[in-house]
């Protein structure tokens, strides 16, 4: 039986409010990239209150996966409907995320692949990104709830 690591994990979960279009992925990716460099090693973009997203931002997104697991970690996927599933197919980006039924199974997830018991976990609502959907390079506008 594996013991539990005495590290603690920094998770993000940006939980989405509205359709994206590019603009709002930039930003996304923006908060994802900084928040990296802020220890933040896992992220959960929840996408249940989301209806559509514009295909011309999922490279980009795809991207962002592509350095958190260059870095250790993940950007895992939840509340994807078969709609949205069907863009990420589209555009060819699917596999490139992993998927969670909820954010607390991704959480669990997390945990129990890591085999941590030390968890930082920050929930971010799209009302809080100050500014979202315009991208600010002096203040990201995180807001930990």
């Amino acid at each position: 039986m594996a013991t539990l690591k005495n590290q603690k994990v920094k998770i993000m979960i940006l939980k989405l409010d509205r359709d994206i279009d590019v603009s709002d992925m930039e930003r996304i990716c923006e908060i994802i990239d900084h928040s990296r460099y802020e220890g933040y090693t896992f992220f959960i973009l929840d996408l249940g209150a989301v209806s559509h997203v514009n295909f011309l931002g999922l490279r980009r997104l795809s991207q962002a996966a592509a350095r958190q697991r260059k870095a250790g970690g993940e950007l895992a996927l939840t509340g994807v409907n078969g709609y949205l599933k069907n863009i990420f197919q589209i555009v060819g980006v699917y596999n490139d995320f992993q998927y969670v039924t909820s954010c607390c199974n991704g959480i669990q997830k997390i945990q129990k692949d890591r085999q941590v018991q030390d968890l930082d976990v920050a929930v971010i609502n799209s009302k809080s990104f100050k500014g979202f959907g315009k991208p600010s390079m002096n203040s990201f506008g995180l807001q930990k709830q």
